[in-house]
């Protein structure tokens, strides 16, 4: 998928299937480069570029995404599906 802000309307956009309810978080370090196991309501499975921006007191991790099929500023996610780098396997 083509980088292309300038067109973002709700006609690209897409329900995110693995993303998890919102819920009481903290923000304790700056954002961290990571990538995302995003599951699209049309495209399917794909890992995207994103930030890790908060983390969940249960340990989901909310991930700010940077493409015109979200809605939204990004999507609470399993930690399963953030992958950073130094992330032990």
């Amino acid at each position: 998928m083509t980088e292309d802000y300038g067109t973002a309307t709700w006609r690209y956009w897409q329900k995110i299937g693995n993303e998890d309810r919102a819920r009481p978080s903290y923000r304790d370090r700056p954002p961290v480069p990571v990538r995302a196991r995003i599951v699209w309501e049309r495209d399917g499975e794909e890992w995207v570029e994103g930030s890790a921006e908060r983390l969940g007191f249960d340990g989901a991790i909310f991930v700010a995404i940077r493409d015109r099929r979200c809605s939204t500023l990004g999507a609470w996610l399993r930690p399963e599906d953030v992958w950073w780098e130094g992330k032990p396997v």
